[in-house]
């Protein structure tokens, strides 16, 4: 390998490619990998790092969080804490979102430019398509690169107004002609009016009352739906966080049937039950709700052989004061669960560690995979030649203690407090830059860039 002086090697590391494990080194200039070569073989480079053996993986793509919800929610999270966050736990990318309750393509180049200004890290964006207004914005956002665009079918966190089924129908199809792809939060608006207005009337204001108003049925019926609608309109489609076991049996089939359909699960359904409740209380409060152990188990045989394409943590993280008051009132209180900086560690050490998951479905599923299905790979999501040099290191032997004072996101809670974790993000490189060691975050704000997406998503029958 003829190669000058470049600017960062790693050496004596196991790296993950798609021809498997290779006990190797990486080199890097100018923010790009530039190869993949024995440690003999290493040019010279202005900073050498051995990373002792260790497992080194592409950078992690956390494809749904909630980091910047508007100068409003600053107090809540921001660009800057929130991608630190990501760094911190390996995570290299993320995709916001943009365009809830104000004029959608406004809102999108706002939370581009403050993006661009404080996140330290590489983003992309969502944008909410929520009635027929918004759906005139579709095809020029999406020769803006939007990641996908978001319908929510039922109300979530406030949501008072949900479209109709023949405007949600005529929004799939304008995605489908500008060569988009259709995401959905898949619940439905008329179940879980009529169980949450029973459920006052009895005078119940627990956590697992606001369960109950959103059964697996009500994310079953709104999911297939969503399917049948996208079929239809001749749209690819992403179901964001799963939570039924039904709906990743949905996927599984469809896939195999060859239709364009992706699904994503979070941290929280992978371990959580309704169950848990009892105990977090308003803290376990998500849109959609946790289910049953059977959901869980069937959630991660889908991770396993990936009926479930892609692993995100749908980070949205009231504080701790806000969420307190769901002990007393669970309708005056928001869903939402922190997660961006935890999701490597959890899927490494409960998944891979634990043969819930193998090693492979794990860098896929966090890394690879979010890259492809939103159109940002081979320059992400990927350790080859000329990819961006968004790595991570993971000391598969190191232990750590989970704990919101050892976080770096504003929420001061975590559900996974007091959890100990084998298996650690301890290096976090991204676009050839060391900007996480052991921990310690570092870098300036607005490195990261928004990062269109490639539409080359198109329905082939």
């Amino acid at each position: 390998m003829k190669v000058s002086k470049v600017d960062l090697v790693l050496k004596n590391g196991k790296i993950f490619t798609s021809y498997g494990l290779l006990d190797a080194g990486l080199v890097v200039d100018d923010g790009k990998i530039v190869a993949v070569a024995k440690d003999a073989h290493l040019p010279g480079a202005d900073r050498v790092i051995d990373v002792k053996g260790n497992l080194i993986i592409p950078g992690g793509i956390d494809a749904h969080v909630h980091i910047y919800n508007g100068e409003k929610f600053r107090y809540r999270e921001d660009f800057e804490s929130g991608t630190k966050a990501a760094l911190a736990g390996g995570t290299t990318m993320v995709i916001d979102f943009a365009g809830w309750g104000e004029d959608v393509e406004k809102s999108f180049e706002r939370v581009k430019m403050v993006g661009e200004r404080e996140s330290l890290i590489d983003f992309s964006l969502h944008v909410y398509i929520l009635d027929e207004k918004s759906m005139d914005c579709i095809h020029s956002l999406a020769e803006k690169g939007v990641a996908s665009f978001k319908h929510v079918l039922a109300n979530c966190n406030g949501l008072e107004q949900v479209m109709n089924d023949g405007i949600l129908l005529e929004s799939f199809r304008k995605v489908g002609k500008a060569k988009g792809i259709v995401s959905v939060h898949a619940e439905s608006e008329e179940i879980r009016r009529h169980l949450q207005e029973e459920l006052k009337k009895a005078g119940r204001i627990d956590a697992t009352a606001h369960a109950e108003s959103r059964p697996r049925i009500c994310e079953d019926e709104a999911a297939m739906r969503a399917i049948l609608f996208a079929e239809e309109a001749g749209v690819p489609l992403h179901i964001f966080h799963v939570g039924s076991g039904n709906v990743a049996d949905f996927l599984r089939r469809c896939k195999q049937e060859g239709f364009p359909l992706t699904g994503e699960t979070c941290p929280h359904f992978l371990f959580f039950t309704q169950e848990d409740l009892r105990k977090f209380g308003p803290y376990l409060q998500t849109n959609p709700c946790l289910k049953s152990r059977e959901d869980r188990d069937s959630l991660w045989r889908a991770v396993a052989d990936g009926s479930l394409d892609i692993i995100t943590t749908d980070h949205y993280a009231p504080l701790k004061r806000e969420k307190d008051k769901g002990w007393e009132n669970i309708w005056e209180v928001e869903g939402g669960v922190p997660g961006v900086e935890t999701r490597l560690m959890l899927m490494m050490s409960e998944g891979v560690n634990k043969g819930r998951i193998s090693l492979e479905r794990f860098v896929d599923a966090c890394c690879t995979k979010p890259a492809r299905i939103f159109g940002f790979y081979p320059r992400k999501g990927v350790i080859q030649p000329r990819s961006d040099a968004d790595i991570v290191v993971i000391d598969r032997k190191k232990e750590f203690k989970i704990s919101a004072d050892r976080l770096h996101h504003k929420a001061d809670w975590t559900p996974f407090e007091g959890w100990r974790m084998k298996g650690i993000p301890v290096m976090t490189v991204s676009k050839g830059e060391l900007m996480m060691v052991d921990g310690e975050v570092w870098g300036k704000l607005g490195k990261g860039r928004f990062v269109p997406c490639q539409r080359h998503h198109i329905l082939k029958k």
